[in-house]
């Protein structure tokens, strides 16, 4: 898919491999809606950028299927169209082991890491598959690859991306739609 000129939604854009792709993006001559639960985070994320109206942001908790629900016509009426859904947003556990684990925690990292990616791709889905070349993508872990000890419920999350995002690919395979999913290792983030 051709990046320049293009509008792309980031999910985690306040920080981390979420920011590294919006600017990324912005770079390469995009449109780019941050998107990220922090204020602070997108702020810092539009001073590095320094791309003026190409970038907007849009400080949403993606665990929240309700706020998520209006994101699409913000994007709209900022960027005119959506081409592209690069879901990277993520969280993950205190490093203890699943018995030690509290259920909020647990509920917590599925709720931004599994929900976060459902919600937004159920919203933003229906524009996409308007357009004449369109992606999603999703970030998974290496973690829902190899499991890793007292990281079982991130892992049990990035795992449920992986599968969503494969089924996804094959029930869009026919579209103009492209679905990816992308195994990141162990990067040096705020998380």
């Amino acid at each position: 898919m051709q990046v320049t000129g293009n509008v792309f939604v980031v999910t985690g854009g306040g920080n981390g491999i979420g920011r590294e792709v919006v600017l990324g993006l912005l770079a390469r001559g995009a449109r780019v809606a941050a998107v990220d639960l922090s204020a602070d985070g997108l702020a810092e994320t539009a001073s590095l950028a320094g791309a003026g109206d190409r970038l907007s942001t849009h400080t949403i908790d993606i665990s929240d299927a309700d706020a998520v629900a209006g994101l699409p016509d913000a994007v709209l009426a900022t960027h005119g169209r959506v081409d592209g859904l690069l879901n990277v947003a993520g969280i993950i556990q205190p490093f203890v082991r699943f018995a030690e684990l509290e259920r909020r925690q647990m509920e917590k990292v599925m709720a931004v890491n599994f929900w976060g990616v459902v919600h937004t791709t159920q919203a933003f889905l229906p524009h996409l598959t308007t357009r004449p070349d369109a992606a999603v993508v999703n970030v998974s872990s290496m973690g829902a690859l190899a499991p890793v000890p007292g990281q079982s419920v991130y892992g049990a999350s990035k795992a449920a991306v992986m599968l969503l995002t494969e089924a996804l690919y094959a029930e869009l395979r026919d579209t103009t739609v492209s679905v990816t999913v992308v195994f990141p290792g162990g990067v040096a983030t705020h998380i």
